[in-house]
């Protein structure tokens, strides 16, 4: 049994007791993670291309972490899915965080400058007074 790592082209012996990323990292496949397996951060998401029967199945906790890109694309966190038989594994979006560790900034940036009118202190509210 196999496990095969593209776009690196580079197979591994499976070990059924072993995380998917424990197996990547030990091969020297890079698989980024802040919380190393516990899981947390779902940094680690890789997709399962080919033999996705030979994997574990996904847990609660994945899934809360991963949402419904598991039901859109089949992405995966490596550090849960433990393989029982040969697949093929896409570490791309892996590459493409370590070349680009930036995260994306969204919304849009506006030549204008404003001036913040925050103010740091205990914002007190008044309610409104019922007519009697």
């Amino acid at each position: 049994m196999k496990v095969k790592f593209i776009p690196q082209n580079i197979e591994v012996d499976v070990n059924p007791n072993k995380s998917l990323m424990h197996i990547a990292t030990e091969n020297g496949i890079h698989i980024h993670s802040i919380c190393k397996g516990v899981p947390s951060c779902a940094e680690c998401r890789v997709k399962i291309v080919d033999g996705e029967n030979n994997a574990s199945k996904p847990t609660k906790a994945e899934l809360g972490l991963i949402g419904t890109s598991y039901y859109i694309d089949g992405r995966r966190l490596s550090c849960q899915v433990k393989c029982y038989g040969p697949m093929t594994v896409n570490t791309q979006e892996q590459l493409e965080r370590r070349d680009n560790p930036a995260k994306k900034i969204r919304g849009f940036k506006s030549q204008k400058q404003y001036e913040s009118k925050a103010v740091l202190d205990t914002m007190i509210l008044s309610e409104k007074k019922k007519d009697e």
